[in-house]
């Protein structure tokens, strides 16, 4: 299906980064037969917050399913164009970017998913303006 240019090595490498999120199955087939190369979000738009790494930050899979935990997208063949899971149809994208691009798709409101990027942009910028040594000035 796909015409990608493979690269197992490199995708050998992010398989092992992958797999220490806690990803498994055709993400971690795909980057083992080099179809996915590298960490970062492949969706045609990427919403992660600069402020928090953008498309190349994930956020390990947890119970909880974390916004910028790693996903499955079927591409280049969408689920509902009657795409397969198979290592040549499967691109690494963010869970909340997987979401907003099937909502922009069928036409349904992401308002409240703009929110959440809004919220984890200001955090982010908290966090990273509270330095360091936050902590520490906290505790003393």
């Amino acid at each position: 299906m796909s015409r990608v240019e493979r690269d197992p090595e490199r995708g050998r490498a992010a398989a092992a980064k992958l797999k220490a999120l806690g990803v498994k199955g055709i993400l971690i087939k795909a980057a083992e037969q080099g179809y996915i190369t590298q960490l970062a979000c492949k969706m045609p738009e990427c919403f992660c917050p600069e402020e928090l790494g953008g498309a190349c930050y994930f956020e390990p899979v947890t119970a909880e399913l974390s916004d910028w935990m790693p996903t499955h997208e079927h591409f280049p063949l969408s689920k509902r164009e009657g795409g397969k899971v198979a290592v040549d149809n499967a691109i690494l994208a963010h869970r909340l970017c997987n979401r907003i691009d099937y909502s922009i798709s069928v036409g349904r409101s992401y308002a409240s998913d703009l929110k959440r990027i809004r919220k984890a942009r200001e955090d982010a910028i908290r966090r990273n303006n509270e330095g360091p040594d936050a902590l520490t000035r906290s505790v003393q």
